[in-house]
Formats: structure tokens, sequence, C-alpha cells
């Protein structure tokens, strides 16, 4: 059995939802639907309410987590429109067409927090230094098979095609080794013009599932052991244990 999985993210509803919208219309249902942050464009709750309208058309189960633009202030009022199951910083297992999955939801972290952050969110560098620490522990806490949905790119090598000096600014290296040293499929958002949109290393898979990217969903079909087919090309990578630099690289 495998399970049938939708996977985006940076939709910023309405801005992009037309060309959403125009995307899924011939996809049929899903088993799940998984959205790496950023649904809403600035926090405009209107925008969430019709994209959600459309992802009832996809499947029952629609699971994400808050990107850049899904405001904090606004996530109480998001939260209360059901159909969507938020994770921040949380952990859930579900099982589809017998296939169990731990599912890990987190909004990431930064290497260097944005001049924005840095002037307006007290203490984000500790915020994200502590966030890697709890998803390293959290994935190294369980050999399951594990999606980990994330807003900011937990590598920079799914960054290529953005300018190299705001990688650190898109998302983290440290937590890469832990992904590629475990049974993890890693799915994020956030990193609109990458041209590479999907890195694995043995069974394990960093994709990029930015929609702004190629204008279309990302289509996975998983089986208790692991990713059966994904519908964008998968580069191969080295990864060795004990490789790569650490977050305190860029935030010392």
């Amino acid at each position: 059995m495998v399970a049938r999985v939708l996977a985006t993210a940076d939709i910023h509803s309405p801005k992009y939802f037309p060309r959403f919208r125009e995307s899924i219309k011939d996809l049929g249902r899903f088993d799940a639907v998984f959205i790496a942050g950023d649904l809403m464009e600035e926090g405009r709750i209107e925008g969430l309410k019709i994209l959600i309208n459309e992802l009832r058309r996809l499947s029952d189960t629609i699971i994400a987590v808050p990107g850049n633009e899904d405001y904090d202030e606004v996530m109480p009022r998001a939260r209360e429109l059901d159909i969507i199951k938020w994770l921040d910083d949380e952990v859930i297992k579900l099982t589809i067409n017998d296939v169990t999955l731990r599912i890990i939801g987190s909004k990431g972290s930064l290497e260097r927090p944005t001049t924005w952050q840095l002037r307006h969110i007290p203490h984000i560098a500790d915020t994200y230094r502590r966030r890697v620490d709890w998803l390293k522990r959290t994935i190294n806490s369980s050999r399951e098979l594990t999606i980990l949905l994330i807003h900011y790119a937990p590598t920079f090598k799914t960054l290529q095609g953005e300018d190299p000096r705001i990688w650190p600014s898109l998302g983290v290296r440290d937590l890469e080794g832990t992904i590629f040293g475990n049974n993890v499929i890693a799915i994020h958002g956030h990193a609109h013009n990458s041209v590479v949109r999907c890195v694995k290393s043995g069974k394990s898979y960093i994709i990029n599932a930015a929609f702004t990217n190629i204008w279309k969903p990302i289509i996975l079909e998983i089986g208790n052991d692991g990713l059966r087919s994904i519908s964008i090309d998968c580069q191969e990578v080295k990864y060795e244990r004990g490789s790569g630099p650490s977050i305190l690289d860029f935030m010392r």
C-alpha cells in the first residue's frame, strides 16, 4: 500500500491562488496534502479562506506549518477555520492506507536572521538555535519513517538559483546531516527561485516544494519503506556523517 500525497508551499493566497487552482484542477483526490508554509500573503486571512475551499477538493487530510507570512497574530484565527491541521514545533502520527508516518512540523530556522527579524523579534537568534536543537533531538529520537514539514530550507543544496549571499537568511545547514542520517523525507518552501528542487542521500530526501518555482505542486507516493515515487527529478548527493558547517558559523 502507498499514500498518495500532494506537497506544496508558498501559495501566498490570494496572490498566487488563481495559478494554484489552475494547477490542481485535473489532479483528482489525494490521501493527504502537506503545505510547507506561506499559505497566506502577508497574513491575509481572506486569502486563506478561499484557499481552504479549494483544498477541500483535494483531500480530507491537510497538514501545514506556518511560514513567515502566516503571521503569528492571525494564526489563532487560521486555526479556527478547521480542515487544516497546523503543526508548529509539534509531532503527530498519521496512518494512511496502512502506511504510518511520523510528521514533524516547524517553521524552521535561519543561520542569519533577517534585518527585520533582528529589529522586531527579541532573541530571535536564540530561538533559532533552540529550534535546531529541538528538531535534531526529535528526528534522532526515532528510526521510524519521518516527514519533516518545515518552511525554511534545512539545507543549502536546494537553494541554488537564489543569490548565494542570502542563503543564510533562507535556511540552515545544520539540520542536513540529521536528515540524511535518518529515514526522513523533508519538505520545505521559502526558496522561490531555486533550480534544484530535490536532493537525496540513501533513503532520505530534501524537497523544495515552493509553488513559485515550477507553478505546480509535487506528487509523492510513500510506502512504509519510504518514498516510492516523486513527480520531479531528484539529485543524489554524497553525505558523510559529521561533515558540513554548523549553525554557529553564521551566528557568532
